[in-house]
């Protein structure tokens, strides 16, 4: 994507450096750090270059609103031709920078822009330094110095030969499971009775499809026939970690941290041809759904809570597109409101750019098989169906993280329906801080995930990175976000005052121990106090006192009806402050801190801030009861 200076120093002084920009003062001499940078931004695998300002200078405060200073270049001309010589001296190859010299508030500014090496080219590195300590990737917004894996890569890159095209040395036709060569053939048959490969035997199809190589008189599957067709013994001593894929459920909306949590896992490993099948079936039928019956129908339907074709294509993603060199397992982790799809293996098309036609894929020939099996859309166009069809259904789009440091892309599909009723009366409880829509629908967002990005803002609104930035930067003056962390890792978490709007005037929203989709709170009997959803079904006795409950009730008899209610399952403040009938300030201050000072409950997560925290009894800790 082409900048020019003006969008450049708009994002660096909204969002600071990026992947692809990065700032130097410069102001006298190029300095010794631009060429780390000019090695990172060359060897960088489908960056496609980055932008290098010289003449700003980072302020110690590191404002967001005001990060850098324009101090200006004295001499440009000095500069430019410093930094031809060095792209032209330096390094194991010439480098050919696109240079502009532009003036901003009467000072002069140099802006560079190094393009992306040809793969044959690559690895770029300082030749006094050495190819081992001198060759440097782009990795968020800092260059790093290459490992040995790195530099693996960028050899590999070079051969122009992808990882599922290599052959393991130990691999064999034994290798290959007769069930997922049947799999295939059916599935095929059902899409295109007729497709020419089905007339091939086994091997010759293998061939065909791009998954096997000979080899003397021999037919070898590669990596991508492996992780296709293989039998479990062949994926265990090839790929034990790469070729596995859990499936997590954790109850309630936080990964467990230890083991007193609880979870389950199941683990997958098998050919993928059969394994994306099964998985797909077991997550749909884990799914909750819900009642539908059309006017004038005699028998109805159950509508599951998440599109049938989402799940099918983040799914598909995650196998498909996922980096096999990666010791990880794939991940898909169910919680109470949320499907997460993690996997190793960051985009490689631009941020900006998923959802648009054409793809960029690693495993180019695994890809081509899940087309042709209709595991996945063609033509790149698999976030964008996601998006549809969450939108037709009424639910936010599937977050997107995608993280080149960390080689991890991670998609979650909420679970909640955007603007329902209780949605706009909890809204309502905002209604002085003149919300546009975008921002509404991101406070949803938030309260269900516990926090946000830049990132997820402009996937949930379809906006631009810097009015993602104003809008956020807006709610959080407001007093509705708190900023986290800075830079390229800055994100926002719900406050106080956001979460209190629970209570009020708007139903808040509860989530069952089944995991079910997000009900609210329903009166009791018809009576003023509500009951969460979810509860176990509470005694006659207790009932009475809710009923019966009265302000004039004493400090103790209040904390004692608390411990009764948190025994039946962790509560949250807004929940016991609804059931209570009392302000979630009064609650917190008057019972819940000093029944937690006495050790008479203790809170659910460790982080005592936790948008989701919950309050329990010690003797809640029992394995027969699950936490929220």
């Amino acid at each position: 994507m082409e900048m020019n200076l003006l969008q450049l120093l708009e994002l660096l002084q909204s969002c600071d450096e990026s992947p692809q920009i990065e700032a130097k003062e410069s102001k006298s001499a190029l300095g010794e750090s631009v060429t780390e940078t000019i090695s990172s931004f060359s060897n960088e695998p489908d960056l496609g270059g980055g932008y290098i300002v010289l003449g700003l200078r980072k302020n110690k405060d590191n404002s967001s609103s005001s990060r850098y200073s324009i101090v200006g270049v004295d001499d440009p001309d000095k500069i430019q031709g410093e930094l031809v010589g060095v792209c032209r001296n330096v390094f194991n190859i010439q480098i050919r920078p696109q240079v502009n010299v532009e003036s901003i508030e009467g000072k002069v500014l140099v802006v560079v822009f190094i393009p992306e090496t040809f793969c044959r080219d690559k690895p770029v590195f300082i030749k006094k330094y050495g190819e081992e300590k001198g060759t440097f990737r782009r990795i968020g917004s800092s260059d790093i110095k290459c490992t040995a894996e790195d530099l693996d890569l960028l050899y590999q890159l070079r051969r122009q030969m992808p990882y599922e095209s290599d052959v393991f040395p130990d691999a064999a036709w034994e290798d290959v499971d007769p069930l997922a060569l049947t799999e295939y053939r059916r599935l095929r048959a059902q899409i295109d009775p007729k497709a020419s490969e089905l007339l091939l035997d086994d091997k010759e199809l293998l061939i065909a499809l791009g998954h096997a190589i000979r080899r003397k008189k021999e037919v070898i599957p590669t990596v991508g026939g492996i992780l296709l067709f293989a039998t479990k013994a062949a994926l265990r001593r090839t790929m034990p970690i790469p070729a596995r894929i859990d499936y997590i459920f954790v109850e309630g909306r936080k990964w467990v941290q230890n083991a007193k949590e609880r979870y389950s896992c199941i683990e997958y490993r098998e050919a993928l041809i059969i394994a994306m099948s099964r998985l797909h079936a077991q997550i749909m039928s884990d799914l909750p759904t819900r009642f539908h019956l059309k006017t004038g129908d005699l028998q109805r339907s159950d509508i599951p809570s998440i599109p049938r074709d989402v799940i099918r294509e983040a799914l598909a993603n995650a196998l498909m597109h996922r980096d096999y060199r990666a010791g990880q397992a794939t991940q898909i982790i169910r919680y109470a409101n949320r499907i997460e799809f993690n996997n190793p293996g960051y985009s490689l098309k631009p941020f900006d750019e998923l959802g648009q036609s054409g793809s960029l894929t690693r495993n180019i020939k695994i890809a081509s098989v899940f087309h042709d099996l209709k595991f996945a859309e063609t033509k790149g166009t698999g976030i964008r169906t996601m998006r549809d069809l969450m939108r037709e259904a009424n639910l936010t789009v599937p977050l997107i993280e995608s993280d080149q440091g960390s080689n991890q892309f991670s998609l979650t599909v909420l679970m909640h329906n955007l603007f329902d009723k209780q949605d706009i009366e909890w809204l309502k409880s905002f209604k002085d801080c003149n919300l546009i829509d975008e921002e509404a629908r991101t406070l949803i967002v938030i309260r269900e995930m516990g926090a946000i990005t830049n990132a997820d803002y402009r996937i949930i609104n379809s906006v631009d990175t810097l009015t993602a930035s104003s809008h956020l930067r807006r709610l959080r003056d407001i007093g509705l976000l708190e900023q986290k962390g800075g830079g390229n890792a800055t994100y926002y978490v719900p406050t106080e005052k956001l979460l209190l709007g629970d209570i009020g005037v708007s139903t808040p929203h509860v989530r069952p121990l089944n995991g079910e989709l997000a009900p609210h709170v329903r009166p009791l009997n018809g009576e003023l106090f509500p009951l969460p959803e979810g509860l176990p079904a509470i005694s006659e006795e207790l009932r009475i006192k809710i009923d019966s409950l009265k302000k004039r009730n004493s400090t103790q008899e209040v904390k004692k009806l608390i411990k009764e209610l948190c025994m039946l399952r962790p509560l949250k403040l807004s929940e016991i402050s609804a059931i209570l009938d009392r302000n979630p300030k009064y609650v917190r201050e008057i019972y819940l801190n000093n029944m937690l000072k006495a050790q008479e409950i203790e809170h659910v997560f460790i982080d005592t801030n936790h948008p989701q925290q919950a309050y329990r009894v010690k003797c809640f800790l029992s394995e027969d009861v699950p936490p929220i």
